[in-house]
């Protein structure tokens, strides 16, 4: 019979553990990638919505305010009068446009949620091939080669 090249047999130990950190350095990524995907959903279907709502009651609140003051400056001066008034007029509508913005961000959010959601659902299927392929395969080649290596150290020691 021939003799095993031991240099081979060290090769294929090596390969083994190389086999077995990627599979590690795999699953580490898929559950940074996935955990990001989450984020990133939870952002857009959440977060952003919340923080336009909240901007928009606020400018809504400013607008109202604004005009508070603007109604008192006016009823400040006579009857007949020319009213003063050309800050509180350009902050009044400084407000309104910036309700119309948040209304708009606001009705965008939607949209943007549903395509966030959907190219999330479009990368969590490769990504659990990844998982599999780091959680199964690899240890399973891990697993063979071990072998492998042990069966060739056997026949190698005998």
């Amino acid at each position: 019979m021939s003799e095993a090249d031991v240099g081979s047999i060290q090769s294929l130990d090596e390969l083994r553990r190389a086999v077995d950190r990627l599979g590690d350095r795999l699953l580490q990524q898929g559950h940074q990638v996935r955990a990001v995907i989450n984020k990133s959903q939870h952002h857009f279907s959440q977060d952003y919505p919340v923080y336009w709502k909240r901007q928009l009651r606020l400018a809504e609140q400013r607008h109202s305010e604004a005009l508070d003051r603007l109604s008192r400056k006016q009823s400040v001066v006579g009857a007949g009068q020319a009213v003063p008034a050309a800050d509180e007029k350009k902050e009044v509508a400084r407000w309104k446009a910036r309700k119309g913005l948040c209304r708009q961000r606001l009705e965008r959010t939607r949209t943007v949620a549903v395509e966030m959601e959907q190219n999330c659902e479009k990368m969590k299927g490769p990504i659990a091939d990844l998982m599999e392929l780091a959680e199964v395969t690899l240890p399973n080649a891990s697993a063979r080669l071990a072998t492998l290596v042990a069966r060739l150290q056997a026949y190698d020691g005998s």
